[in-house]
């Protein structure tokens, strides 16, 4: 009878001891709130799913709002205002990737240019945080990238990573253990979803072997993408490529949804979840 006690307390703290390390996050990309539009009401009945699931945190996928590129400071501040009250609903911490469309006044038609101060990126990281970081989950580490190069002349955008992003990675990973679990977060493709399905798109941005190749040594579990809209999920030698959908707009409504992770003694579970039933849509 004691032994069958011991085994069990054994048993229980074991549990406990390896259930220290699970969490869960859901992944949003292309949110693209914006004022007077149908995007809040769709976006307010999420959040009622998402508290419903409890995950321990939402990680975004950049273009939480639509769209500051292309309007000057005062109107790209209402924008932010937006998504800051509708975050605000959300139970759980949130962390944010930078999109296209959190870029201020780059296009045009925005009326602005570089003098202005609150231009490009500026606004994002003075309201919120730097466009690229690093975060720890228990045992896990996010390296959350800025994945749009601003075309100055050109009043547009492209993208890719630039040179000191490259070498923040650098230091970041050498401070790293190579046994530490790590997820990458962008918004532009590394591997572009298009490429599964048109053989006249390029698979891999600009500079992605480059950025992909830093991690060669260390062990990279998940690259969370968005920006295309589509959903996709490819497993290569031991990394999920996933690009999220879209979770308010989509290119159908069959890839509108988010994506759940699920870590559970240190393996990843990913799920894709539809934001809405079809004939809610």
């Amino acid at each position: 009878m004691k032994r069958t006690i011991l085994s069990l307390l054994l048993f229980i703290q074991m549990a406990i001891l390896f259930g220290q390390n699970d969490f869960s996050f859901a992944y949003l990309p292309d949110l693209h709130l914006s004022p007077e539009s149908a995007v809040l009401e769709n976006f307010e009945r999420l959040t009622v799913k998402l508290n419903e699931l409890d995950p321990d945190f939402i990680l975004t996928g950049g273009d939480m709002i639509y769209t500051a590129k292309s309007v000057n400071d005062k109107k790209a501040t209402a924008l932010f205002d937006v998504m800051d009250k509708e975050f605000e609903l959300l139970n759980m911490p949130v962390y944010l990737t930078m999109g296209n469309h959190e870029n201020v006044g780059i296009t045009e038609e925005s009326g602005i240019d570089k003098s202005n101060p609150m231009w490009g990126k500026r606004m994002y990281e003075k309201r919120y945080t730097s466009r690229y970081y690093s975060f720890t989950k228990e045992d896990w580490k996010f390296f959350i990238l800025d994945g749009i190069k601003i075309l100055e002349k050109e009043k547009n955008y492209t993208q890719g990573i630039d040179k000191d992003q490259i070498d923040w990675i650098k230091e970041e990973l050498k401070k790293t253990d190579k046994e530490t679990p790590i997820i990458i977060s962008i918004h532009t493709p590394l591997i572009n979803p298009h490429a599964m399905r048109d053989s006249d798109s390029k698979a891999l941005s600009s500079n992605a072997e480059a950025v992909l190749s830093l991690f060669e040594d260390h062990d990279l579990r998940i690259v969370l993408q968005g920006h295309n809209h589509i959903y996709m999920n490819l497993y290569i030698h031991g990394i999920h490529y996933i690009s999220g959908g879209s979770t308010m707009y989509g290119t159908s409504q069959t890839e509108n949804g988010f994506i759940l992770v699920n870590v559970k003694n240190g393996t990843e579970e990913i799920q894709f979840i539809p934001s809405f039933n079809t004939d809610h849509l």
